[in-house]
């Protein structure tokens, strides 16, 4: 199951894209954010068929949609703006220093030039190292919030399923359901079941 994933892959490229010293020199213009898109009204839900003995659940939705899927992801988010903060406070020391040295290299002697250089390395060794921290934080968090999300949801799902006398329940977003009769789903359920058991 690949709850939050995409939310701590985008944290990690964003910090491996940290890295270069050069990137930072290139990024000093950024353009203005698009504005959020609407996004249009959920459709309306159709009634669950009476007979029906199997149901599907969209994990994705109800991991980016219930209270503790939020709650995880927002831990996730803070994690990896705060790691992130840090990589670039050490770019931009890195970045003064570059800069200090192509401006004053004609009046620096070759010892203070020398000094210098040995700063900026340190200072990439630093950024290389931090970026390797925060991805193996970021995961270790991910991993510990998956498998205590996963706790709380493979109850609820039960729950449901055997308040409607379900005999199976599929996965979408897993690459085996192609299509299936919409009223089956049975996601706000999870949802719902999810957070009542959370308040």
């Amino acid at each position: 199951m690949r709850l939050f994933s995409s939310l701590a892959t985008i944290a990690i490229v964003s910090l491996a894209l940290m890295v270069p010293p050069h990137v930072v020199a290139e990024a000093q213009v950024q353009e203005p954010p698009d504005p959020p898109a609407q996004t249009p009204p959920p459709p309306a839900r159709l009634p669950f068929p009476p007979n029906a003995n199997i149901a599907f659940v969209d994990l994705q939705r109800v991991a980016n949609q219930s209270i503790d899927g939020q709650a995880a992801n927002q831990k996730v988010q803070e994690l990896s703006e705060g790691r992130l903060t840090e990589i670039e406070a050490r770019n931009l020391e890195l970045q003064a220093s570059q800069q200090k040295l192509q401006q004053n290299a004609n009046v620096m002697s070759a010892e203070a030039q020398l000094q210098l250089q040995r700063e900026m390395e340190r200072l990439n060794i630093d950024i290389q190292r931090m970026t390797q921290d925060a991805e193996a934080e970021i995961g270790e968090l991910q991993q510990t919030l998956q498998f205590e999300f996963q706790q709380k949801l493979v109850p609820a799902i039960d729950r449901i399923a055997v308040s409607r006398g379900l005999e199976f329940v599929f996965s979408v977003g897993d690459g085996g359901m192609i299509w299936a009769n919409p009223a089956l789903d049975i996601t706000p359920d999870v949802i719902e079941e999810l957070d009542s058991a959370s308040q």
